[in-house]
This record gives C-alpha cells, sequence and structure tokens, in this order.
C-alpha cells in the first residue's frame, strides 16, 4: 500500500468560519450536556456524604492509582508502536511513548473522550508521518484496545447475571460485542468499493481514507501473533483501569472487592466513551450509579468512587502536560 498521502479538496478559507462554529456549538452543548447530567445526580444522591467520603480518602490509595493510570499511557505506547511498525511507518519507542503520554492529557481536557487522539495524529504529522498513515495508526491503535475492552465488559456482563438491572443495560452491553466485529468486518472490505463511490463529492474523502485503512486492519488485525500480542496489552491496559478503581475503592473505606470491579469497571469506562459530554463528565458518574449499584454501592458512593477517578485520570495525564510544555514552547 502507498504511503502517499491522500488530497481532500476543498476550499480552506471559507470552510473554516463554518469549522469554527460548528466547534464552538458542540463544545458548548457537551459542556450543557455534562452540566444538566451532573446537576441531576446531585439532586439524586446526598452531596454531604459523597464530601465526607471524599475527605476520608486515603493519600497512598490515591497516589497507587494514578501511578496505576499512568501505567495505561505505557501500556498503550507499546500498542502504538507494535500498530505503527505493522502498517510500515516505524517510529522511535521514545516518541511514540511521549506522544502518548501528551495525548492521554489532552483526552481529559478536550470537550470529547477521542481529543486526544486528534492532537497525537496532528503531533505524529509534524514528525514527517503523512497524515493519512498517522490517522490510521492512531485509529487501528484504538480499535486494538476497543476491541479487549468489549470482550471484558461481555464477560462482565455473564458475571453480574440478573444483578445489573435494567435488563435493556444488558443486552445494550452484549450488543456492543456483534457491533463491533460488524464494523470491523465492515471495514477490512472497504477498499473493494466502487471506484464510482469513492469519486462522490461529499463521501469520496472519508471514503477513500476508510479504503486506504482496510488493508492496513487486515495485515494488524488478521496476523495472528500480532493481534495476539495487541490483545494481551489492551487487556493489559484495562487490568492498569480496574486496579485504579480498586484502589481509590479501597481507599475511600468501600467494601468492593476485586472481582466486581473487574465485572464493572471496563462497563463504565465504555460507556464513558459516547461523545456526548465534556470529557466523559456526567457520564461516567451515570454509568458508575449504574454498574456499581450491581455489585452493592449505593449511589452516593459510585459518585464519590468516580469523581476521585476522574480527578486520578486527569493528574495521571500531567506528565503529558509537562512534555507538550517542554516541546511546544
Amino acid at each position: 500500500m502507498s504511503s502517499r498521502p491522500l488530497s481532500v479538496s476543498g476550499a480552506p478559507g471559507t470552510a473554516a468560519p463554518e469549522k469554527r462554529r460548528s466547534s464552538g456549538f458542540a463544545l458548548v452543548a457537551k459542556l450543557l450536556v455534562s452540566l444538566i447530567l451532573l446537576a441531576a445526580i446531585a439532586r439524586s444522591i446526598d452531596l454531604s456524604a459523597v464530601g465526607t467520603l471524599l475527605l476520608a480518602l486515603s493519600p497512598l490509595a490515591a497516589v497507587a492509582a494514578v501511578l496505576s493510570l499512568v501505567g495505561i499511557a505505557v501500556v498503550s505506547a507499546l500498542r502504538w508502536w507494535l500498530v505503527m511498525g505493522a502498517i510500515g511507518t516505524p517510529q522511535p519507542l521514545g516518541r511514540v511513548l511521549g506522544l502518548m503520554f501528551v495525548g492521554s492529557f489532552f483526552t481529559q481536557m478536550l470537550p470529547t473522550s477521542v481529543g486526544g487522539d486528534a492532537v497525537r495524529i496532528w503531533q505524529l504529522s509534524r514528525h514527517g508521518v503523512a497524515m493519512d498513515r498517522a490517522f490510521i495508526g492512531v485509529m487501528l491503535e484504538r480499535i486494538s484496545g476497543l476491541l479487549a475492552l468489549v470482550l471484558m465488559v461481555v464477560g462482565g456482563v455473564f458475571w453480574l447475571g440478573e444483578g445489573l438491572s435494567p435488563a435493556a443495560l444488558q443486552y445494550i452491553l452484549l450488543a456492543s460485542l456483534p457491533v463491533l466485529l460488524a464494523g470491523l468486518f465492515l471495514l477490512c472490505c472497504l477498499d473493494r468499493l466502487p471506484p464510482s463511490l469513492q469519486a462522490r463529492p461529499l463521501i469520496g474523502g472519508g471514503l477513500r481514507l476508510l479504503a486506504a485503512m482496510a488493508a492496513d486492519t487486515r495485515r494488524v488485525l488478521l496476523a495472528p501473533g500480532l493481534s495476539l500480542l495487541l490483545l494481551l496489552l489492551s487487556a493489559a491496559a484495562q487490568v492498569f483501569s480496574i486496579l485504579a478503581f480498586f484502589f481509590l475503592a479501597r481507599g475511600l473505606g468501600l467494601d468492593l472487592g476485586l472481582p466486581a470491579v473487574l465485572a464493572v469497571v471496563p462497563a463504565i469506562i465504555l460507556i464513558t466513551f459516547l461523545p456526548i459530554s465534556f470529557a466523559g463528565w456526567g457520564v461516567r458518574e451515570g454509568a458508575s450509579i449504574a454498574m456499581l449499584g450491581a455489585v452493592g454501592l449505593n449511589g452516593d458512593q459510585a459518585v464519590a468512587l468516580s469523581v476521585v477517578f476522574g480527578l486520578a485520570l486527569i493528574l495521571a495525564g500531567l506528565p503529558g502536560c509537562w512534555l507538550w510544555l517542554r516541546n511546544n514552547r
């Protein structure tokens, strides 16, 4: 497959103001969603009880949780490094690790949960990688991580059984696996699309990029050794998230065992990926109430745990902030 950058025609001078306006509307909408969700959650819990729990957090548990979350960036960088090599655009491991930390920081600071991915693509292109190759590498790294996450979500739903309610939530979480597999199958076949479809003005540019991605997707996901290694690294990243939740639960004095955390945390993370709020705030708290309720925590405890987890994510991203400031003065 050629590494020639894909070009997209258009009039950037006239499109830029429209893009800025739409981005501004999206930002305001996501802020409003987060505020509305948080306000609704605040009305349903005892805020004084949440505050008491937060003040009781063990500093040692908080440090352990932050270090666990830092481990996610390290494991994810290894996964990204392997993907970039597999698609014929190898990068130094140190560069990939640094950009992963930067991306992790911006994931917490930007309105969407994939904002850090956009920063990684942009920064990688500044190192001479064609924009389409940077996009494909980041997306395949994300997809490999999502596959492990969804498998763990499905396992957790089966483990929880009827304890997870409402039943619609069970069906939605279980449906995430066939939907993801169907999407991956479609992605692997997109380079078989008729050329006439790729030439259409409104959708042609995106389809050409996805078609270019199809061969790389097959190269990465259908290689038994590589795909297994990526899956193991992705599972390790989720284990770090689970350990962080577990440490914080113990630090808050909550009676939450490791098997229960293993069953519910992947689903909380998956639901938080919904791009409808600012950096997942509000959505994560609502998901925590639903999922942690299935393992015996009340709303106050679930919200307190979700809030400290969100704060721990911000702290774990600070190395990326330092790298950004150092390298982009």
